[in-house]
């Protein structure tokens, strides 16, 4: 009886012992462990891009922010005629209308600054940052090359009641308001032109806005807008043919293919800003490339199809070549013009 109970004591014991480990070891093993201090994050520097030391070693891509067939479109077809010889590269020319060009705009900053995506601009790159359309601005950008200033003018289509500046001027008094202005773009360079005229002439008028000039001049056309304003060389063909019917020429002086068609000196008004068409790529582009598109583009500007092609499209009439750096600095020194232009005509505050 004594062994049984001495026996069971030691089962009990031995029992009580083993779970005295194992709480021990569970317990060890749901410590926690101290937690790790996070790692510092080393400092990103911002990569270079990487120079393409045989650019253009693949197509390069031409955005216009134009529909087809206006002064845009038409200005980078011809000028990448010349410049695919001068760069022995493939030149794709790319339409993407939209919003005054704030959509090819916004395009092209989303590519990589590789100098394979060329950008045909105009001066709705700084009005449209100006009005709070996008929120890109010219210093995202770098520019290749100023190609030339483009001329103006107004022009009503064959059959209107006015053949002259004057006379549009007296039609547009005796029926304010309900005289329809085209331009292409809202807010864009053209209604800025076209208000700095329309205003010192004290008409009230209604601004109508086209994405693309095609489309504008069949507006004109076909009754649905009194006036456009448009650059003659875009519309000689249809002046020759006696469809369109040129009102005034926005320059200082006449023209030699318009002799007959009033300037604006003529009239006494003040110069409106000037139209210009430049090139420009991606801000951050390496240098020797943004160096190699100006020397070729400038190259293009001399050769016998640009310059015939400038010549029958008036747009050597004025000097307008500007290289990269004078490019640059023409874009800000605009860039102000145009906000103070903008209040003036109450689009900004």
């Amino acid at each position: 009886m004594m062994k049984r109970n001495i026996s069971l004591v030691l089962i009990i014991l031995l029992t009580i012992s083993i779970l005295i480990v194992g709480c021990g070891q569970q317990a060890k093993q749901e410590t926690p462990k101290p937690a790790e201090e996070p790692k510092a994050e080393e400092p990103k520097t911002e990569e270079k891009p990487k120079v393409d030391e045989k650019y253009p070693s693949r197509t390069i891509e031409y955005i216009i922010g134009w529909g087809a067939g206006g002064g845009s479109d038409i200005f980078g077809r011809t000028i990448n005629m010349p410049a695919r010889r001068a760069l022995e590269a493939q030149i794709i020319e790319i339409n993407m209308p939209g919003g005054s060009s704030v959509t090819a705009m916004e395009h092209v900053l989303q590519q990589p600054a590789d100098g394979y995506t060329v950008f045909g601009i105009t001066p709705d790159i700084l009005t449209n940052t100006i009005l709070g359309r996008t929120e890109t601005s010219y210093k995202d950008l770098t520019g290749i090359i100023q190609a030339h200033i483009d001329v103006g003018g107004i022009s009503a289509r064959a059959g209107a009641p006015y053949k002259t500046w004057q006379e549009f001027v007296d039609y547009a008094k005796a029926n304010p308001g309900k005289v329809n202005f085209g331009g292409t773009g809202a807010a864009s360079f053209d209604e800025v032109a076209s208000a700095h005229l329309w205003t010192q002439a004290g008409l009230e008028v209604k601004y109508i806005p086209f994405e693309g000039s095609s489309e504008m001049h069949a507006a004109l056309l076909g009754g649905h807008i009194d006036v456009m304003y448009e650059e003659p060389g875009v519309i000689i063909p249809m002046i020759q043919e006696g469809k369109i019917q040129p009102l005034l020429v926005v320059a200082e002086e006449r023209v030699e293919a318009l002799k007959d068609v009033q300037c604006v000196s003529d009239i006494g008004y003040e110069m409106p800003p000037m139209m210009w068409r430049g090139i420009a790529v991606k801000k951050g582009t390496p240098v020797e490339i943004v160096k190699k598109l100006e020397e070729e583009y400038t190259k293009a500007l001399e050769s016998s199809v640009y310059k015939s092609f400038a010549k029958d499209r008036m747009l050597d009439l004025v000097p307008g070549y500007l290289n990269s750096e004078g490019f640059d600095k023409l874009m800000e020194k605009e860039y102000k013009i145009y906000e103070e232009i903008m209040k003036k005509l109450g689009h900004v505050k």
